[in-house]
């Protein structure tokens, strides 16, 4: 099943996973896949250059999660600095 461009979850050895594009095997699809990223938290500005950083001055900040075995890009979150990260993507999966 497709999640995003390059994300999917598949069934592995009796139970769900997320897995890469290039065949990465994440992890476990009932948890925050993002937990098996690499992370990059970087300065607002980062996000684009429609973000303006002085009216956020240093509230916020810029995540990047990338796959741990290709270092694609997967998602990308812009958060209040000390805010856990997100858990956008949740899929309801049967049981096994």
């Amino acid at each position: 099943m497709n999640v995003t461009e390059f994300l999917r979850i598949e069934q592995r050895d009796g139970s769900y996973m997320f897995v890469c594009q290039c065949g990465q095997v994440l992890g476990d699809a009932r948890r925050n896949f993002k937990e098996f990223t690499l992370l990059e938290e970087g300065p607002i500005h980062e996000a684009g250059l429609r973000v303006n950083p002085y009216d956020v001055g240093g509230r916020f900040v810029f995540r990047q999660f990338y796959c741990p075995g290709c270092m694609r890009r997967l998602e990308t979150e812009v958060a209040m600095k000390d805010e856990p990260v997100l858990w956008d993507i949740q899929v309801e999966l049967p049981n096994g």
